[in-house]
């Protein structure tokens, strides 16, 4: 893996635990919230999964939900 590559992979990871942890009620958030959220930052299903405490298919199935949900409201 390039140098590049490792930075940008950090950076994201870093983001996406930083908002985590400014969240008011990160206690209460659902896996589906949390999935949602971690997204936005380009995190893989397994890196998403590793930071909840879930599995890669629990993630992909909670992205399905998560866009199915999106388009009903569109």
């Amino acid at each position: 893996m390039k140098e590049q590559e490792l930075l940008e992979q950090i950076s994201k990871k870093l983001s996406a635990l930083i908002a985590i942890s400014f969240m008011k009620d990160v206690e209460k958030m659902t896996n589906a919230d949390g999935v949602e959220i971690l997204g936005r930052f380009g995190l893989s299903n397994q890196d998403v999964a590793d930071i909840l405490g879930t599995t890669k298919s629990t993630v992909e199935v909670l992205k399905s939900r998560n866009k199915s949900k999106k388009k009903k409201y569109v």
